[in-house]
């Protein structure tokens, strides 16, 4: 019965603590990143996690607020969370509890033949490693276990259910962030809306204790059956056993698009908390692509991007519009990608010069969410005369309006 007074305990120190309370500033406030050597010791993770360490540090948020309750430990936020919301994970077991029964061996053995399979406790990435399932290595584990007294539950066991999509959706506070939502298996983003609807759900269920200052990547399974349940929840903040040290969604270093969401989620907090980075270091800069590449994306996201994906809801999906004119930065391209990945628009308009529309059209024919026009069909040949010479923020500030006019549209997502 040791689990259960664990549990017992977590739910009380839980249900009895004065949760932190995270406020927008007042005043609009903007800083620079740099290589603060507080911050940047003990990190564990992908490159994008000095960033993400140095805002949550500007908002005050205690980084080892919850893990107190070991929530990153498997087995201890299965407990948790199915405490405030039955059923919401597939049912996990505690293989160390089974291992001290009589006839242990057998029972896991039984247990797995059932539908369970072994899992790590500890750990991040498993599942985007496909290297979750553990089974196969039972009888290592066991002798391990007999060898090392399990302090830490090591391992577990959950029912096996069959996922025909994964999607990991990301949270700070109760406060489901738009356009940071990813599928993970599966063909397309086409069911995120109910898979975001169940993590909202979820959080209006979980204390202000746990949730208040924290963020957090959910990964979600869609069954055969259209149900959805929480695989894992990834917590932001410092870890205090299994990879020691400051940790964060992998999804904010990821080579293609990391540096894309790391700006959108600094465009996020300084809509939603007055606070951004607006600048960073030169020699950091210098240190890594991921830096300037950075700003540059910060530079392109702003607040009405931010609230036009804010009021999308399962029948509304704007569209996006995003000039190019001369440009083949492939800076914006990736974004025009990730614009399609994470599901933001249900059509992409990509405005470009005459020139440029061949290219262009190549790079994307097999994408039927992206429709390529060239700038100058917008206008009359007299109407085009005169644009051609203008800027390209005010040509592309035109090319928007034109192209709204054109598709019937109220408000787009434009770049």
């Amino acid at each position: 019965m040791e689990n259960d007074s664990t549990l017992e305990k977590i739910i009380f120190e839980i249900e009895h603590t004065e949760s932190q309370t995270i406020e927008k500033k007042s005043e609009y406030e903007t800083f620079e990143l740099w290589r603060d050597p507080v911050l940047q010791s003990n990190l564990s993770g992908n490159i994008g996690i000095l960033f993400i360490r140095s805002i949550l540090k500007k908002l005050n948020i205690d980084e080892h607020r919850v893990f107190q309750w070991r929530l990153e430990h498997k087995y201890w936020q299965y407990q948790v969370l199915n405490y405030y919301i039955p059923g919401c994970m597939a049912k996990t077991i505690s293989l160390s509890k089974l291992l001290n029964e009589p006839d242990g061996v057998q029972k896991i053995k039984e247990i797995c033949e059932a539908g369970f399979f072994i899992k790590s406790a500890l750990g991040d990435s498993s599942g985007r490693d496909n290297n979750f399932d553990r089974t196969s290595e039972l009888n290592e584990i066991i002798n391990f276990y007999h060898k090392k007294h399990d302090h830490d539950e090591e391992w577990i066991l959950q029912k096996r259910l069959n996922f025909k999509k994964e999607f990991r959706i990301h949270t700070f506070q109760k406060d489901l962030i738009p356009g940071l939502t990813s599928i993970t298996e599966g063909q397309d983003l086409s069911g995120s809306y109910p898979a975001e609807e169940f993590v909202k759900m979820i959080l209006k269920k979980l204390p202000n204790a746990i949730m208040n200052g924290t963020l957090m990547g959910w990964d979600i399974g869609l069954t055969d059956k259209n149900e959805h349940y929480v695989i894992e929840t990834n917590i932001t903040g410092f870890h205090p056993k299994s990879n020691r040290g400051f940790q964060t969604s992998g999804y904010f270093g990821d080579p293609d698009y990391g540096t894309i969401m790391s700006a959108w989620l600094n465009n996020y907090f300084r809509n939603k908390y007055n606070i951004s980075i607006d600048s960073v270091e030169n020699d950091l800069s210098l240190s890594d692509k991921f830096y300037t590449d950075f700003i540059f994306y910060s530079s392109i996201f702003n607040d009405e991007q931010l609230h036009i994906l804010d009021k999308g809801t399962k029948d509304i999906n704007n569209s996006a519009i995003i000039y190019l004119g001369d440009h083949t930065d492939s800076r914006l391209l990736m974004v025009v990608n990730y614009i399609c990945l994470a599901n933001f628009a249900k059509t992409s308009y990509l405005i470009v010069s005459e020139k440029n529309f061949t290219t262009i059209s190549d790079i994307f024919k097999w994408n039927k969410l992206i429709k390529i026009l060239a700038e100058h069909t917008l206008f009359t040949d007299e109407q085009y005369k005169l644009i051609k010479h203008l800027s390209y923020e005010r040509r592309k500030k035109i090319c928007h309006y034109h192209t709204l006019r054109l598709i019937k549209e109220n408000d787009c997502f434009t770049i």
